[in-house]
């Protein structure tokens, strides 16, 4: 039983479930809203964006296909942040009340839902990790082995524009494209417009 196997789903909580489309710049739910459904992306990609004093927007994830939005709406009251489809997605609606009885009764389920809080607990600690390291190439690095590395491949595609990755990272394009022109000047990477090849075999 998982979240993405619909037909394996409690009843009740399957026919509860519904689909939404998201055009690219369109807004899930807002920062503060009622906390009302927990998602998962079918299709596309959705960043989550927090809203601090001064407006200032700080990026808290990029959910793409089967991973999962606002784990937290099942324990709190308001969504903590604001969704917005990066492209084209579709995401899967769960009611909140329902999963979380479906939970509380369903083992196999509960562990298919701390399974995929694990995974972004990961990604979290992957994610401060390469803010700690300052040297814009070397960060730029150690995240193309991570990206290369949960692929099994030696091959990143990207698969959306190098300015989100620069904010992902905690740079600025400019500072993001002259550490690829480093990484490659030094012999580390080969890159094409839309892919960069690791010349040495990808280690944490």
């Amino acid at each position: 039983m998982d979240l993405l196997t619909l037909d394996s789903l409690p009843v009740k909580l399957r026919d509860a479930i519904v689909h939404r489309d998201l055009a690219a710049g369109e807004t899930l739910f807002q920062q503060g809203d009622l906390a009302l459904s927990f998602f998962v992306v079918e299709t596309g990609r959705v960043r989550l964006v927090r809203y601090t004093s001064g407006d200032k927007e700080v990026t808290l994830q990029i959910a793409g296909s089967g991973e999962g939005i606002a784990e937290i709406a099942l324990f709190s009251e308001t969504y903590p942040c604001t969704a917005v489809a990066e492209v084209n997605s579709r995401v899967i609606v769960y009611p909140k009340e329902l999963l979380l009885s479906a939970i509380r009764n369903n083992p196999d389920l509960a562990e298919d839902f701390m399974a995929m809080l694990v995974r972004k607990i990961q990604d979290l600690k992957i994610r401060v990790e390469l803010r700690d390291i300052r040297a814009a190439h070397e960060r730029l690095l150690r995240y193309l082995r991570y990206q290369a590395q949960s692929e099994e491949q030696t091959v990143v595609n990207f698969d959306r524009p190098l300015k989100d990755i620069a904010v992902d990272l905690g740079l600025t394009p400019e500072t993001l494209s002259r550490a690829l022109t480093r990484l490659e000047r030094d012999g580390m990477i080969t890159r094409t417009r839309l892919s960069v090849t690791l010349v040495n075999s990808p280690a944490a």
